[in-house]
């Protein structure tokens, strides 16, 4: 018998009312007429209700600590507990993955299907790339831009927030799982702005673009191929109002 069984036991024995000493006789007629007498049912008092009641909850609560001390299940708890513990190193790949540029490939035509000279075309890509501190360094049939990414600030700032939230997720699943550590476990978070640090240290990098245009029999542009950093090819696309090639390009409600 363990501990809480024990105690349950004890809290009963306690709980329980004392029996009414009986009383004291007053002769052969008072005990002829007690024998003799119709016997009245005695009814429960409320006070003797609510100690079977408490009796009941004390074996019901003796029962679940023998089982264990929990009300759930403990193959339910470790399985959540693992899933999350495996999902954790998505934090580490995103902060990894904020430093380095996604290279991508798209052909683009200009929107409504409209002509595009040459020398027009060549001029609002170079105005653009110049305005975001590109440089050419190799003229051709492809044209080469250069140039540095700087770290942003937002970018850093949303990556730290992205990682308090997450470490103060995993420091309240240690605080259940390990309660001997209380909630010193949520001094985790405090480790989030080094996920800004890393981003801000490691996000300056040189960038390369190239673009080639393809001419039609007329002479026009007919596509523009991109290939570089997603993030660089996008702006592009949006401020000099092109749209890539099989795909219809739906604004957003937010957009003008």
């Amino acid at each position: 018998m363990d501990a809480a069984t024990t105690t349950a036991a004890a809290a009963r024995r306690l709980l329980l009312p004392l029996r009414a000493a009986p009383p004291p006789r007053c002769g052969a007629a008072a005990f002829s007429r007690r024998v003799s007498g119709p016997r009245r049912r005695l009814r429960a008092s409320p006070a003797r209700a609510s100690l079977d009641h408490a009796a009941v909850l004390l074996d019901a609560a003796a029962a679940v600590a023998a089982a264990g001390g929990t009300g759930y299940s403990q193959a339910s708890y470790y399985t959540s507990l693992g899933l999350f513990v495996l999902s954790v190193p998505g934090l580490w790949s995103l902060i990894k993955r904020s430093v380095k540029s996604k290279i991508v490939q798209k052909t683009f035509v200009k929107e409504g299907g409209q002509l595009m000279a040459p020398n027009q075309v060549a001029g609002e890509i170079l105005s653009f790339f110049t305005r975001n501190n590109f440089t050419v360094s190799d003229r051709g049939e492809v044209i080469t831009f250069e140039g540095t990414m700087v770290p942003s600030r937002g970018q850093a700032a949303l990556l730290t927030f992205c990682t308090c939230i997450s470490l103060g997720s995993v420091g309240l699943v240690l605080s259940i799982a390990v309660p001997e550590g209380g909630n010193n476990w949520f001094w985790l978070m405090t480790l989030s702005p080094l996920a800004g640090v890393y981003y801000w240290t490691k996000a300056s990098r040189k960038e390369e673009i190239k673009v080639k245009m393809i001419l039609s029999d007329d002479g026009n542009v007919s596509e523009i191929l991109v290939r570089g950093d997603d993030v660089q090819v996008e702006q592009m696309r949006k401020e000099l109002k092109f749209s890539e090639k099989g795909m219809i390009y739906v604004k957003g409600i937010f957009e003008t």
